[in-house]
């Protein structure tokens, strides 16, 4: 089977929208729901699971090919701002399984669709030793809740990628597991060197979809060479950039990647998801 590493190498995929600003836009009780951390919604994942799960499901019924997990904050350093820190494997082993629960919940009618864990650096300045050590725990998490890859989102130059890449390759050995560590690289700034490159299983150029700028995805594809295009910001904006991403693609499927040299076999999948979406869909259901 086709693995996550293997399809951004090959493919342009499409992630899911804005699932940080979609659960802050929720009715939630901070004190029931969120412990009592108004702005830690990784904790929604062990408080609200069924609403957690619901909006990757949105994403996916949109035409998503990757959900990212509600992962962002849920380091032991992010949550230890709010007293939080000992929850971390389970907010993050928790955020993996409820992204792989909608991907198997929802058909893919032939089509692969992956689950991305992802990691953010927030500036901590702390030591190498632990960050790399608070990576590690975060990752595992991530790895035992059945994510394909787990994309480290850090800025190039800021001296704290070694640390970041060690913790997870730590994790990743220590758990045996083939799921790809990714370094994930935004628009503009710094490239990562030829060594943190070495150190990960590949590179993401992920761009923020926008839905509403028809020039903005030609540029983002042939120019900023991207592998990896966000969904928006609601599932109807994915649907549209579905919708537009087909019809760059010659097999109507997904785009080559700008280096990929010749195409690969691609399953058969129906016409754009745009076609079939509902506007019911765009609502989240909360079991």
């Amino acid at each position: 089977m086709r693995t996550l590493a293997e399809a951004l190498d090959q493919r342009v995929l499409l992630t899911d929208g804005a699932m940080a600003r979609q659960l802050r836009a929720l009715d939630v009780d901070v004190e029931r729901d969120l412990f009592g951390a108004a702005d830690c919604i990784e904790i929604l994942n062990l408080t609200r699971a069924a609403l957690v799960r619901s909006l990757h499901e949105a994403y996916l019924r949109a035409g998503a090919d990757v959900v990212r997990t509600n992962s962002l904050g849920g380091s032991p350093l992010s949550l230890g701002r709010f007293g939080l820190g000992e929850h971390a494997f389970a907010v993050n082993y928790t955020a993996a399984q409820l992204a792989c629960e909608a991907v198997d919940t929802v058909p893919g009618h032939g089509r692969r669709r992956f689950v991305l864990g992802v990691v953010r650096d927030f500036g901590w300045d702390m030591a190498p030793k632990e960050i790399e050590t608070a990576v590690a725990a975060q990752v595992e998490g991530l790895i035992a809740g059945g994510v394909d890859g787990v994309a480290l989102d850090i800025m190039p130059g800021a001296g704290r990628a070694p640390a970041f890449l060690r913790g997870a390759r730590r994790a990743k050995e220590a758990m045996r597991t083939s799921a790809a560590i990714f370094l994930q690289r935004g628009h503009g700034g710094a490239e990562f060197s030829d060594h943190l490159r070495k150190l990960a299983d590949g590179v993401i150029l992920y761009r923020h979809g926008k839905a509403d700028d028809q020039a903005w995805l030609a540029t983002a594809l042939h120019q900023d060479q991207a592998n990896l295009i966000g969904g928006g910001e609601t599932p109807r904006e994915t649907a549209e950039l579905d919708r537009r991403l087909r019809t760059e693609a010659e097999d109507g499927l997904r785009p080559l990647v700008a280096w990929a040299v010749k195409p690969a076999f691609e399953e058969a999948v129906p016409p754009s998801s745009l076609s079939h979406f509902e506007e019911a869909e765009d609502k989240i259901t909360v079991a």
